[in-house]
């Protein structure tokens, strides 16, 4: 069995997918970020009942850490009904962003998903089932700056699913809450926080699950 290197990674209530051109130490930067951000977030706020002041803290914590909001997508609320499986919503959105690998990127994050039982276990705990979590694609911009779209998600159904990402809500009416927020990373900011993070990490020990797709 050969192991690739990972196409995404489940920390906490995050699905982070990174296009393939991404570095390990880029990959492990904003992991480590965002379980610091998400345990910032928890001690402010409850993400299932405030989730707009939890992603504010959330977004705050990163930005001490230099990334930056940009655009004005910042917590716009959009509403989706979906009659298909979450997973098959976040491949649709993704392929919609400007970067066509994102797409890509979103499936094969997904489809290493799929099989790792621990993961989908761990996500379904976290986020209650859907009721808040958080998809994160990560890619580099045209001049090479480290980028992240932040799509803070609530699913809103009757009926509560184990495996709830890849479940097919076809049957069931449910409906997407989606937030968003757009930030780029200034390294030079990071690079000087960078005793803090690895300090906090470690202090936090948020369990990750680096997502591969195994071939035989």
């Amino acid at each position: 069995m050969v192991m690739e290197k990972p196409s995404g990674t489940l920390t906490g209530p995050n699905l982070i997918s990174c296009i393939s051109e991404l570095s390990p130490a880029d990959y492990d930067d904003f992991t480590y970020c965002t379980q610091i951000a998400t345990h910032s977030a928890d001690l402010v706020s409850s993400r299932f009942t405030d989730s707009e002041k939890w992603l504010h803290e959330y977004v705050v914590t990163l930005n001490f850490f230099g990334w930056s909001v940009f655009q004005d997508a910042i917590f716009t609320r959009t509403r989706y009904d979906i009659s298909t499986s979450i997973a098959d919503f976040l491949v649709q959105s993704a392929q919609s962003m400007p970067d066509s690998r994102q797409g890509n990127a979103m499936i094969d994050t997904l489809d290493a998903l799929k099989p790792d039982n621990p993961a989908i276990a761990s996500l379904d705990k976290e986020s209650l089932n859907g009721k808040h979590f958080q998809v994160i694609p990560v890619r580099y911009d045209s001049k090479g700056f480290l980028e992240v779209a932040v799509f803070n998600l609530e699913l809103v159904a009757n009926a509560k699913k184990n495996s709830f990402i890849f479940w097919s809500w076809e049957e069931q009416p449910a409906t997407i809450i989606q937030h968003r927020a757009s930030l780029k990373l200034d390294k030079r900011i990071l690079e000087s926080k960078r005793s803090m993070i690895e300090k906090k990490r470690l202090e936090i020990r948020m369990k990750r699950f680096d997502l591969r797709k195994r071939h035989q």
